[in-house]
């Protein structure tokens, strides 16, 4: 028991966080809630990074104490992420696509999503690792943020529903794995 509520306490914090953040930013656009999360310079982008760094520097430190190298490569994976969070490099990527093949009549819609689709592949690795790195608590976040991630790609690359759900899922889906690695740098297996 002693255990559980103190892996806890951080997660709390780190959702009271978020919820802070969010609530604010809902305030703040009462009128245009979609602005508080979607759009490139929107408070759900900016929180978005913050999430993807922390859940980084806890794959980092986790890396640290286990001594083993692919933890390492999951921190540089988040930080990639929030890297393009903030400088949009898989919309850059996007638009040298479409340039291309617009001129040699490839204009399937698959292939300007590329850049998606494969971090979506990364990221299915990376949380293939992760289900065998972390705790029976870490896993249900985990499952629960692979299912709102897989939401998130699927309207990204069809370019189907609101864009608020989009960014609502993988703002959601960030957290999730935020948390869990919370409660994987908090157990004791890690520690010791």
């Amino acid at each position: 028991m002693m255990r559980g509520s103190r892996s806890s306490v951080p997660i709390a914090m780190v959702c009271l966080f978020v919820s802070g953040v969010v609530g604010v930013a809902f305030l703040r656009n009462y009128y245009y809630p979609s602005l508080a999360i979607s759009g490139e310079a929107s408070t759900g982008t900016w929180l978005s990074g913050v999430l993807l760094v922390m859940a980084a520097t806890l794959s980092f430190v986790t890396g640290m104490y286990r001594r083993r190298g692919m933890w390492f490569f999951v921190a540089a994976f988040f930080l990639i992420l929030a890297l393009d969070e903030r400088f949009m490099y898989h919309e850059q990527l996007k638009e040298r696509i479409i340039f291309f093949t617009y001129k040699r009549n490839l204009t399937h819609v698959l292939l300007h999503e590329l850049p998606v689709i494969a971090g979506a592949c990364l990221g299915a690795g990376v949380a293939f690792f992760l289900w065998q790195q972390v705790s029976r608590g870490g896993r249900v976040l985990l499952a629960c943020a692979v299912m709102l991630g897989l939401v998130s790609v699927t309207i990204d690359v069809l370019s189907t529903g609101p864009v608020l759900l989009e960014d609502g899922s993988k703002l959601l889906a960030e957290l999730l794995v935020t948390c869990a690695l919370v409660l994987n740098v908090g157990s004791s297996d890690v520690q010791n």
